[in-house]
């Protein structure tokens, strides 16, 4: 299923949950999965919970400026 971080495509598999994104995204740009956990917003800028479900196509956002 593909979803998109932060304007990065990913391909994640079915039942992904929003943490499997986040540490997907962070895998892929070769960082470190930062403590605590950033906030991530959908396409709407609304706060998803770490163990919200994705949906094919979801747009999230990580803030990695703010914990």
């Amino acid at each position: 299923m593909k979803v998109i971080v932060n304007n990065e495509e990913l391909n994640i598999f079915e039942g992904a949950k929003v943490k499997d994104a986040i540490i997907m995204y962070f895998v892929q740009q070769g960082k470190d999965l930062p403590m605590p956990i950033p906030t991530v917003k959908d396409a709407y800028g609304h706060k998803i919970g770490f163990y919200g479900s994705l949906l094919p196509n979801m747009v999230l956002y990580i803030d990695e400026n703010k914990k």
